[in-house]
């Protein structure tokens, strides 16, 4: 699941279980999106999350520090 955000940073998630949102539809802070899935040849639900400038991945530690 790709979410664009108006400052040009995308949010990347992956191994998502139930789905909570459509293509299309707005989300806002805190909102639940989706749940963790189990994907691939794991134990247990995970979840990656991967932060972008365009289509440039950035490391997100200096932009979640204060959530």
């Amino acid at each position: 699941m790709l979410i664009r955000h108006p400052n040009g940073f995308v949010t990347a998630y992956a191994h998502n279980g139930d789905i909570a949102v459509k293509r299309g539809d707005q989300v806002t802070r805190g909102q639940t999106i989706a749940k963790s899935g189990q994907s691939g040849n794991v134990s247990s639900p995970q979840l990656h999350f991967e932060l972008r400038k365009g289509s440039t991945p950035v490391d997100p530690t200096n932009y979640l520090a204060g959530l």
